[in-house]
């Protein structure tokens, strides 16, 4: 079993985009932790540790661990770890710096992020080669726009266009809303909106079924590779900080 190279775990690490449109208010997202595993067919194939802290004054860190699990790991120790840093206030997110590694696997890889705003300006770093770029007010990083969509849901937000600095292009995807479920999760029973993440290029598909309950985090992803390869990615636990009161 293999998705595209050795890109199956930091696949689902965990949302890639951008948001451009204005928060209408100021969501609070309290600091939290989640735990979700990953599956294939029947198979347990990884898990994704999140955990996010946002202290008084707006300054959130966001971090994201993924490893293999079950038979997986006899084969092959993967681990990915991203990390995004920044502030957060009523006009919006503004990362100040990511971080990706991946480790283990076929090939490993590390990339640096870093967000001038003055400027308007990206420099990344990508496993020792720099690129520069020019980025409208609003970009992410590709770690934290789950964070911006979360805010933006819970402002009513229907649809949603969302733009990420990645690999030396600016790119472009918009989520739409594609119904409501019912779900039960190793986490619980929740009504969940479901959405579907639709790119700019490529024919990848990635559908999320988000919890108004637990202020629309995911509590299902499934994504689908070009081969058709299915893999799921199921909230397993949250902290008690997300549930409802």
């Amino acid at each position: 079993m293999k998705a595209t190279g050795c890109r199956w775990l930091a696949m689902f690490a965990l949302l890639p985009g951008g948001c451009l449109v204005s928060v209408l208010a100021a969501p609070v997202i309290p600091s939290f932790e989640a735990s979700y595993s990953i599956e294939r067919a029947i198979f347990d194939v990884g898990r994704i540790q999140l955990r996010f802290q946002l202290d008084p004054s707006g300054n959130y860190v966001y971090e994201s661990v993924t490893e293999v699990a079950g038979f997986i790991s006899w084969f092959r120790d993967e681990r990915v770890e991203e990390s995004s840093r920044g502030m957060m206030d009523a006009s919006g997110i503004h990362p100040d710096h990511y971080r990706f590694e991946r480790v283990g696997g076929k090939a490993d890889k590390q990339v640096e992020v870093s967000f001038d705003w003055q400027s308007g300006r990206v420099k990344n770093l990508v496993d020792g080669q720099p690129w520069e770029m020019v980025v409208p007010e609003g970009t992410l990083d590709k770690l934290v726009v789950q964070l911006a969509m979360m805010r933006n849901l819970q402002n009513s937000l229907q649809v949603q266009h969302f733009r990420v600095a990645d690999g030396g292009k600016l790119k472009d995807f918009r989520i739409h809303i594609r119904g409501r479920e019912t779900l039960d999760v190793p986490a619980g029973h929740f009504e969940t909106i479901k959405v579907e993440k639709t790119p700019e290029h490529g024919n990848r598909k990635t559908y999320l079924w988000l919890a108004p309950a637990l202020g629309y985090l995911p509590v299902r992803i499934m994504r689908i590779e070009s081969d058709g390869a299915r893999y799921y990615s199921v909230l397993e636990h949250v902290s008690d900080s997300l549930l409802p009161r």
